[in-house]
């Protein structure tokens, strides 16, 4: 196997490798709009590493973002002014018709290469060359944020740019074959990006709730039975829907799940569901229907269907010491906590498990629990009673809140 090859997602099974590696052009393209902030860092970690193009597109940046690139002309730094499209899909197949063939590399303004990555990428996608069928085929790096710890490992952002691959969707756009709604198939490389585009300051300052829910908003027009939208309006714009809200879209998903509706991606209608389920039920958390989000949690994954049920049982006084041992198996399992659609990392878990410790042997024993974890905040059940029992439990309420 591949040294690089970290994962093949299902339905691939296998990879065939064959021949002599051949270099092709490797171009990495940055999109940008008002990325002064990041921009030189971005550029920074890709400049000088051996690719043979960096392409920085601009849709009408009004700081300083090009003035920064001009400064990396002579490293070779290209750059493109065009309108905004109204679309990143749009903006990204333009990107492709500009680079034409070799390796694509899309690389956003708020991330950049890790060093060792950086180093490695060139002789990572030649020794890719010898893969059979390349057309077919997308690789997804690991896209690690340092804010969270989380990383995400299932985002195509490189392939051939002459496969005739080409994106879908004015936001949260998604690639698909030539001629097809069919996504490619999906290769995870051990190639990480950093990203910090969604720290809360930054998010705020740029506008990135408006901005999405506006583009999702076109999304939903020009394919307005896709569960795949339904989702990320939740996703994205769950401080905005109301209680009713929320169960009104989980409902529609329902009912497109119980339909198998395409998505154009890899995930099912089904598991598009489920993860809306996860994120509505914070939502209606803060709203205090907590009826609705033990329903819920009966449709979830483990270990998110345990998380809530006990969060719900903690709420309404019928926990035991049951849903503690639970909660501690779940997080022993690796395999259970990877899939969480809420935290990968399982410190959603921690907190819940520090709850409960509280609640059931006393808090000097969660304290020393809470000293081995790592935080997790979450700003929607940040003045919840489950984040305050266990200081209550002590008999205390500091300055600063127990976060996840």
């Amino acid at each position: 196997m591949n040294p690089w090859v970290r994962r093949l997602f299902p339905p691939l099974g296998d990879l065939e490798l064959g021949g002599k590696p051949v270099p092709l052009p490797i171009t990495v393209v940055v999109l940008t709009r008002d990325e002064e902030r990041c921009i030189a860092r971005c550029l920074d970690s890709v400049i000088g590493r051996g690719v043979d193009r960096v392409i920085v597109i601009d849709t009408g940046s009004a700081d300083r973002t090009m003035s920064i690139v001009d400064g990396y002309r002579r490293h070779g730094v290209e750059s493109v002014q065009v309108p905004w499209p109204g679309s990143f899909a749009e903006l990204r197949n333009y990107a492709i018709d500009v680079v034409k063939t070799g390796w694509i590399v899309f690389l956003d303004a708020d991330e950049w290469l890790a060093e060792e990555s950086a180093d490695q990428l060139v002789d990572c996608l030649e020794s890719l060359s010898t893969v059979q069928c390349p057309e077919r085929l997308a690789f997804a790096p690991i896209i690690h944020h340092p804010d969270s710890g989380l990383s995400v490992i299932e985002l195509p952002r490189i392939f051939r740019a002459d496969s005739g691959i080409r994106y879908r969707g004015a936001i949260h756009e998604h690639p698909v074959l030539p001629g097809t709604t069919q996504p490619p198939d999906l290769v995870g490389l051990d190639i990480w990006f950093h990203h910090d585009g969604y720290l809360p300051e930054v998010a705020i300052a740029k506008k990135k709730m408006d901005r999405n829910l506006s583009l999702l908003s076109t999304a939903r027009d020009e394919d307005p039975d896709n569960p795949r939208w339904l989702y990320f309006l939740v996703k994205d714009g769950l401080p905005t829907l109301t209680r009713a809200q929320l169960i009104d879209v989980c409902t529609e998903l329902r009912v497109l799940a119980e339909r198998d509706t395409p998505t154009g991606d890899r995930r099912t209608a089904g598991e598009y569901y489920r993860l809306a389920l996860c994120e509505a039920c914070q939502g209606l958390a803060v709203a205090g229907d907590w009826h609705t989000v033990h329903r819920y949690s009966e449709e979830m994954d483990e270990p998110d269907a345990h998380y809530y049920r006990s969060m719900a049982a903690l709420l309404t006084g019928v926990s035991d010491e049951g849903d503690l041992l639970e909660a501690i198996r779940l997080r022993r399992e690796e395999k259970w906590v990877s899939t969480s659609a809420l935290d990968r990392s399982g410190r959603h878990l921690d907190a819940l498990i520090i709850a409960l410790l509280a609640r059931f042997r006393g808090g000097s024993t969660a304290e020393g629990y809470r000293e081995l974890c790592q935080p997790w905040t979450d700003v929607f059940f940040e003045d919840s009673w489950v984040r305050t029992y266990f200081w209550a439990a002590r008999g205390v309420r500091p300055s600063v809140q127990l976060s996840h």
